[in-house]
């Protein structure tokens, strides 16, 4: 029992010091994960035309730092326009989706993604979501189901498939756009 003892004390020092939340493991993987979905929320962003070139995310206690920059200054969050806080939250997210797109997660949806984005801004996500859509490399692209209420952003798009969703006293109403 000694033994045992001894070798349950080993692995929950093992535990505590290495693999705990605040431990090097936790650490490392969490300063590269906020590395990754820093590089990738920069590409979308590029993508999306706005004002802000890079996105850099940053862990400081147990919260997450967004910081943004243009060229070399850095914009406050709280000053930037609703469209372009949209904007950021979107890269994120897609850079997150890249992220985990790593194990073959290459769907997404997206709850009024529109929301607060300009008429400009509104093409240009539809534009970045068709582009990451017909990606040519092998499993790398993403397929979407974006639930929205303007459906005159998908005019003129790629967009293969529009459905619209009424209520009727019969249930739901699934019609082709």
């Amino acid at each position: 029992l000694r033994h045992v003892h001894g070798y349950v004390g080993e692995l929950e020092e093992i535990q505590n010091s290495v693999y705990n939340r605040d431990g090097p493991v936790g650490k490392s993987l969490r300063s590269w994960a906020l590395e990754v979905i820093s590089l990738k929320a920069s590409e979308y962003l590029e993508k999306l035309n706005t004002k802000i070139q890079r996105i850099s995310l940053s862990e400081k206690n147990t919260k997450v730092d967004i910081t943004c920059y243009s060229r070399n200054t850095i914009l406050e969050i709280e000053s930037l326009s609703g469209g372009e806080q949209v904007s950021i939250a979107l890269a994120l997210r897609l850079g997150m989706a890249h992220l985990l797109g790593a194990s073959n997660l290459n769907f997404m949806i997206l709850d009024e993604p529109t929301t607060h984005l300009d008429s400009e801004r509104r093409k240009s996500l539809v534009n970045v979501l068709s582009q990451l859509t017909n990606m040519k490399e092998s499993n790398s692209s993403m397929q979407f189901i974006i639930i929205t209420h303007d459906a005159e952003i998908f005019e003129d798009s790629s967009v293969e498939n529009i459905y619209k969703f009424e209520s009727s006293q019969n249930g739901t109403i699934v019609s082709t756009l």
